[in-house]
Formats: C-alpha cells, sequence, structure tokens
C-alpha cells in the first residue's frame, strides 16, 4: 500500500519505490537473515521494505542519500532501537561488517555499487578467517540490463568461434571472480511507484565457495582497501613472489619464478584492472586461463627428465599438477587436459542466464519458468 508524502519519488532521479506487500515479504525471506544477523538498507525511501526487515528483530541499518525521505525514515522508526537511520551514499560506505545487504538500488548505481563492494573487500567472505569480510549475501533488485552484464560470458559464440562479448566488464568480472548469481524472479513494473521502463528482477549475490586460480588473481587485483591503484603486474608479481597465486619455489633450478612473472601484455599489464577496457577485461582473463595452464604444464614437466625437449605448445594445454607426467603419456595427457582446463574455467564462458536476459517480455515469465529456462 502506498503511503502519501509530501515528495513523491523522482523517477528522473531513479527512485522507484516498491509497493507491492507480496514481493517485499519475499525479499525479505530470499535475504535468508538469521537471528542474530546485522543488515543494512540501502536506499531505503519510504520504509515500504525497512517494515518487512525489522520482523525478524535483527539490527537493522538503512542508508538514505535522499535528505527527505531520510527524515521520513527517522521518524517512522523512532520508537525502534533495532533501526539506525543513516544520511549518507552507498557508494561512499564500507558494508564488510554487515551480515546481509539488502536493497532496490537506484539503478544507474548498479555498477559503481559492485565496484565498491569488489574494491573495499566487502565481497571477500571467508569464513575461516574472522578478519575477512562478514557479508553472506546481497540480495537486490535490478533492471534486465544489468543483471545481464553481471552473468555475461566473456565471449560470445558465434558458430563453432568464439568472440568479444561488448557486454562483459567490470560487472560481469566482479561476479564471475567473487559470487554466485541467483536469479530469483522477474518483478512487474506494477510492484512500483512511479512504474520504471524497464523490467525487473529480484538477484541474490553470495560469495563463491571455491575459487579458482584465475579467480583468486583476479581477487587481488580487485580489491584496493588503501586506494593505492597498483597495476595489473604490479599485482600479479607481488602474488607470485608471495607464494599467493603459484608455489614455484621447488621449481627455482629451472627459473620458474622469472619464466611466469608476466602474465598479459604491456597495454593491459602496466594499468589498474578498474581502469581497463571491457575488451580489455575480457582479454586479461583469458590471459590468466593460458597463464595458469603454463604454469601448470611447466610444474609437470618439471617431473620429467625431457622437460626441455618437449615442445613449448604443451605450455598452452592446461597441464595440472595431478596429471601423470610420464613421457609416454603426452598424447593422451594433452586430450586429457584440455578438457580438464575447459571445465574449470567454464562458468566464465557459460551464457544460459545471459542469453535468456537477451530476450524481451519475460516480465510476463512466472518464477518457475524463470528457473526451468535457466536450467535450475
Amino acid at each position: 500500500m502506498l503511503v502519501q508524502h509530501e515528495k513523491n519519488p523522482n523517477p528522473t532521479k531513479d527512485q522507484h519505490f516498491m509497493v507491492d506487500e507480496t514481493i517485499l515479504d519475499h525479499i525479505r525471506q530470499k535475504a535468508d537473515i538469521r537471528p542474530g544477523e546485522t543488515v543494512v538498507e540501502i536506499g531505503g525511501g519510504a520504509g515500504a521494505l525497512t517494515k518487512h526487515l525489522v520482523k525478524g528483530g535483527n539490527y537493522v541499518t538503512v542508508i538514505e542519500k535522499d535528505p527527505y525521505y531520510a527524515k521520513v525514515l527517522r521518524e517512522m522508526f523512532a520508537s525502534n532501537e533495532n533501526v539506525e537511520v543513516r544520511e549518507g551514499d552507498a557508494l561512499e560506505e564500507d558494508f564488510s561488517g554487515y551480515d546481509r545487504i539488502v536493497a532496490n538500488l537506484p539503478y544507474t548505481i548498479t555498477e559503481p555499487f559492485l565496484v565498491n563492494l569488489a574494491r573495499s573487500g566487502a565481497l571477500s567472505h571467508n569464513p575461516k578467517d574472522a578478519k575477512s569480510s562478514k557479508v553472506k549475501s546481497i540480495t537486490l533488485v535490478l533492471s534486465q540490463n544489468s543483471v545481464r552484464k553481471m552473468v555475461a560470458p566473456i565471449q560470445i559464440l558465434d558458430g563453432k568461434s568464439r568472440h568479444f562479448n561488448p557486454e562483459f566488464g567490470m560487472m560481469g568480472t566482479i561476479c564471475h571472480t567473487f559470487l554466485d548469481v541467483e536469479i530469483d524472479m522477474v518483478i512487474p513494473s506494477e510492484a512500483f511507484f512511479p512504474e520504471p521502463a524497464v523490467t525487473s528482477f529480484l538477484v541474490n549475490l553470495t560469495p563463491k565457495k571455491k575459487k579458482t586460480t584465475v579467480d583468486r588473481i583476479l581477487e587481488e587485483m580487485l580489491v584496493d582497501k588503501k586506494g593505492s591503484h597498483p597495476s595489473v603486474t604490479r599485482v600479479y608479481q607481488t602474488m607470485l613472489k608471495q607464494g599467493k597465486a603459484y608455489n614455484l619455489n621447488k621449481h627455482k633450478s629451472m627459473s620458474a619464478t622469472q619464466a611466469f612473472t608476466t602474465c598479459t601484455s604491456k597495454t593491459i599489464g602496466d594499468r589498474n584492472v578498474y581502469d581497463l577496457t571491457n575488451a580489455q577485461l575480457s582479454q586479461l582473463i583469458q590471459d590468466l586461463i593460458r597463464n595458469d595452464s603454463k604454469v601448470k604444464g611447466y610444474k609437470c614437466m618439471a617431473k620429467s627428465s625431457r622437460a626441455y625437449e618437449l615442445d613449448d605448445r604443451l605450455y598452452d594445454e592446461g597441464l595440472d599438477d595431478d596429471i601423470d607426467c610420464d613421457d609416454a603419456e603426452v598424447p593422451v595427457r594433452k586430450t586429457k587436459v584440455q578438457k580438464k582446463a575447459e571445465e574449470k574455467y567454464a562458468y566464465l564462458y557459460d551464457d544460459r542466464k545471459y542469453n535468456l536476459l537477451l530476450r524481451r517480455r519475460l516480465e510476463y515469465m512466472e518464477s518457475t519458468q524463470l528457473a526451468a529456462a535457466m536450467g535450475v
């Protein structure tokens, strides 16, 4: 139910307030807030979602940039000790101290919001590390365009060949590196006031439990708590020296550390990851995948007495530590490793969700249909 205020939400400022009570309650349930957890809501507006978030008795912090609605929220929850309302900009906040993030974001700030989360380390949740971010989930209402960019593959398939995907950029890089993206439901425009001109989705983001080598390297490049803006090459070489990327110390006799100090081209390596274009981000990830294969191949060949006689092309075949390195198995090994490497990084090329989100009229799709179409 829409409550009348002296000031209406302004669509020119990307203000579209959720008014559907059923969907608001579903958002609270999807956030999976457990007893004792802290919750932060971004863009509280007139408090419709906030009313649902406080039902569980958890401590809720609401960050609202608009001074008028910040005042409305303070008055609305003045008697509730579990609600703190702060007037401020979500793009300047550090959210790593909260358990759950919930937001009906202004759609235009989706990318800078994700950049803020990544840069501050808020997406680097590690249950085994008490010093890491506490964030267990991020439940967001987003536009179809934003969700599509979040799940975009680094390349698109055209016949039997792959080509650059212009929609893969920073949002896709962040999501592929840190998060599992669950597209929960389509939200009809009439669930908002005023109604947006685009199709909206409820998305739940959770930290990845298992990360690949490329994920770990990209995470180091993306997290920049001190704002030092190091270059791609500098981050990579630091990881290499500290043994965070690869453990190559046991292969010093083969100059392994020197062999892999470069992971990408100088044009990309000399820049900070946040200054790269979409095409450069895509290329960086492909270079990191190839580099990972080379390192694994190098370590494998070090076990062979004929290491220096093997063709350099083996470096590009994705050799892994658990592969038999007997010389007689080289032709078979190449086939096995190619398949394993493809499986390992298949998530970066997965286009099921992306292709679905290219369609129109998704606002008429039920949640069960949406899940079936995505292969869930």
